[in-house]
């Protein structure tokens, strides 16, 4: 986007009658991003500022908010940032938006939403609903200090130490009825207006998302249009008694200035003027400083011989070299991981990149594991009685040893995707097979009405996953919270349950739809499965999030972590949880607990172990 451009949009959200223009300074500066010249009418934006068009565009729109004021209320001096520059930049700023011009991209990021709906519903509105209640109990207190006899106002100032201005704002968020879904600063703008109508016009500004700036400026009392010819002889009046007010002042400075004594310094000065003077004159002794004459300067002829300087080379365009880049891994390899928890860093690693969702989830997962011979096969791919030295049912996989990249784990998910698949051909083999035979018979006994009978015999021997799901509820699904289900599961040989997955303040277990865990291993590893399903910008995001808890030592486990999205989210609370795969955890009694916190991250991450299935 070039200047010109910018120019023009400008003017595509509101005309302006006073000319303008738009220069990009070419340089980066950290005190602005941009100025506005009244006197020449000039936007200045220093575009090395900006990574994207749309922050370059809102610094345009602010500094046009300036010549606009400039046109309509003329050249001011003092403070610009006023109330109503404010409420006219967001003006513009919601014509920019409603003409799809300037827009806030926060769809671009579902961590970005999720984060701005939790500080809207969760903190904002709490706050909110604890400040109207302070207001009830401090009108309530007002009250019981006038039975005491005690000053209320000494009560607010040094018992409770609150300011009055605010101890009396949050008394009329109570006796208004503010809604607290605004949150309390905005609370605070609506409880200050007296007039019940403009009041609850600005609670209806406030609820479409309007900034406060904006909000007070719709409801403030305008003033009437004022004469044009009377608002100029009034500024004329306030010019004329300020230099009045100035002509006294600088009278009094030069009569103080006039009795002073004059101090030793500016004698001396004087003097060494005096005694300096003959140095200065010429030779003749008349005692007059001869300023040398001016030399005449030659006129130049045309033809003077004047040789003219020849025109510089021309510039070429600078070459840019293009930087070579290596070409990534296969899609879907894992990047050595260098931040875990013992290190204490921030987890910076490679780019991992997540697997689309598939079939495969904790919901299918647990269909699958009720098949005794599945639930065989996966308890060999997760270790045998050899324990840590013995082979654990994966070809090249020896044991469950340090699982540097997720080897272990993603193999264990390949053979899992296998059995799904030949599971369901199985499945569709036998309905056909079924459904043949049934109309077979139907053909040869003339009968019509054996649908019913088809039907059942057909969804009884074909019912392998689908129905299997409805039966492994009570035994696999520990999730959405429930602990009553969570102990029934543990009690029917789960492995352990999950407690706590909590990153950045945010407690994942509450968005999971769906868990699996498997039975505990001879060496005491399992693998859990959990399904979540959030919702982002009105649209419902899932994923599936699979961790292979993996006894190493005694009191030692090391936990890896697979993560299937639909669709590919790198912001999710999961996928950064994902890039610091794997870690190495300790166990305490029943608890395996495992914190993490660096700048940008924090986690907490708890199971319990079932002691009974891993015989401890």
């Amino acid at each position: 986007m070039n200047q010109d451009q910018v120019k023009e949009i400008l003017l595509q959200i509101e005309e302006s009658e006073l000319e303008f223009s738009v220069t990009f300074t070419g340089k980066a500066s950290k005190k602005v991003n941009g100025l506005y010249k009244s006197d020449t009418h000039e936007i200045l934006l220093h575009n090395k500022n900006f990574s994207v068009d749309n922050e370059l565009l809102y610094t345009a729109i602010h500094e046009y908010t300036h010549h606009r004021l400039c046109e309509l209320d003329g050249t001011r001096s003092g403070r610009v940032h006023t109330q109503r520059f404010w409420s006219y930049f967001h003006r513009l700023l919601q014509k920019a938006e409603e003409k799809g011009l300037y827009k806030i991209a926060m769809e671009e990021s579902p961590e970005l939403l999720e984060l701005t709906d939790t500080i809207r519903t969760t903190i904002m509105a709490e706050d909110g609903k604890l400040m109207k209640e302070l207001g009830r109990l401090l009108s309530k207190a007002r009250v019981l200090c006038k039975q005491a006899g005690v000053r209320y106002e000494d009560y607010i100032d040094r018992v409770l130490c609150l300011p009055r201005a605010s101890a009396a704002t949050i008394e009329k968020i109570h006796a208004f009825d503010v809604k607290p879904e605004l949150g309390y600063e905005a609370m605070k703008v609506v409880a200050n207006i007296a007039n019940p109508d403009k009041r609850a016009a600005a609670e209806e500004l406030f609820l479409q998302k309007h900034s406060p700036a904006f909000v007070r400026d719709s409801v403030k009392n305008k003033p009437q249009d004022e004469d044009p010819r009377r608002k100029l002889e009034n500024e004329k009046r306030r010019i004329e008694r300020t230099i009045i007010s100035l002509q006294a002042r600088l009278s009094e400075l030069e009569d103080t200035l006039a009795k002073m004594p004059v101090t030793p310094f500016i004698f001396c000065f004087f003097f060494l003027l005096r005694l300096l003077s003959p140095l200065a004159a010429d030779n003749t002794g008349n005692g007059q400083m001869q300023i040398p004459a001016i030399p005449d300067i030659p006129e130049v002829t045309i033809g003077g011989g004047i040789t003219r300087p020849s025109a510089p080379p021309v510039i070429q365009p600078p070459t840019f070299l293009q930087q070579k880049r290596t070409p990534s891994s296969a899609a879907g390899a894992k990047g050595k991981q260098t931040g875990n928890a013992a290190s204490g860093n921030s987890g910076k690693s490679d780019v991992k990149k997540s697997t689309a969702l598939n079939g495969l989830n904790a919901k299918t997962l647990a269909a699958l594991s009720q098949n005794s011979g599945n639930l065989t096969l996966l308890n060999n791919l997760l270790g045998t009685d050899a324990g840590l030295g013995g082979n654990a049912g994966l070809g090249n996989v020896t044991g469950l040893q340090t699982d540097t990249g997720g080897a272990v784990l993603t193999k264990i998910l390949t053979e899992l995707e296998k059995l799904q698949a030949q599971t369901a051909q199985a499945a569709q083999k036998e309905n056909t097979q079924t459904g043949q035979a049934v109309q077979k018979a139907t053909a040869s006994t003339g009968n019509t009405v054996v649908g019913t009978n088809g039907n059942n015999a057909a969804g009884t021997s074909g019912s392998t996953i689908t129905d299997t799901v409805n039966a492994a509820g009570t035994a696999a699904n520990t999730g959405a919270g429930n602990a009553a289900d969570a102990h029934a599961a543990l009690a029917q040989g789960a492995a352990a349950e999950l407690i706590r997955l909590r990153i950045n303040g945010k407690e994942i277990k509450d968005d999971l739809v769906y868990t699996f865990c498997s039975a505990s291993a001879a060496n005491g590893s399992f693998l859990y499965g959990a399904d979540r399903r959030f919702t982002a910008n009105g649209a419902e995001l899932n994923e599936t999030a699979y961790f292979l808890c993996q006894k190493t030592e005694a009191q030692q486990y090391e936990i890896t972590m697979d993560l299937r999205q639909e669709p590919l989210n790198a912001n999710s609370f999961l996928y950064k949880l994902y890039q610091l795969s794997p870690v190495s955890v300790e166990q305490t009694s029943d608890i395996i607990f495992w914190h993490y916190k660096a700048s940008d991250l924090e986690v907490e991450l708890i199971f319990r172990i079932n002691l009974r299935e891993t015989g401890e």
